[in-house]
């Protein structure tokens, strides 16, 4: 598998658990008004339980995590390039100024 398709997958693991965890965040703060508590013994909306709902965000949140974590993975070295690039930068910006006891001589 080539690196872009693998990426492809990862970025759409992230993007799924992405909206599978806000849209059960959502969930929890509807009003309750919207929470039909007669269909069973627990709350239900939009005709499905609450520990479903509990259960779906805690996954997708573990889900994000994970595909997050791979993700920065598989960029690391692109990440260590650019911080190389850009902390030295202000290093040499930062000894080339002069101090100020340089400027009052």
């Amino acid at each position: 598998m080539n690196k872009t398709k693998r990426n492809c997958y990862v970025d759409v693991l992230i993007g799924v658990a992405f909206v599978v965890t806000a849209i059960s965040a959502l969930v929890f703060l509807v009003p309750l008004a919207w929470i039909d508590f007669s269909a069973s013994t627990t709350p239900t909306v939009l005709g499905v339980d609450f520990g479903v709902w509990q259960m779906l965000h805690t996954y997708g949140g573990i889900a994000m995590l994970v595909g997050v974590t791979v993700h920065l993975l598989l960029h690391w070295t692109w990440i260590v390039t650019m911080t190389k690039r850009v902390l030295p930068k202000r290093a040499k910006r930062e000894q080339t100024a002069p101090s100020p006891a340089e400027v009052s001589l």
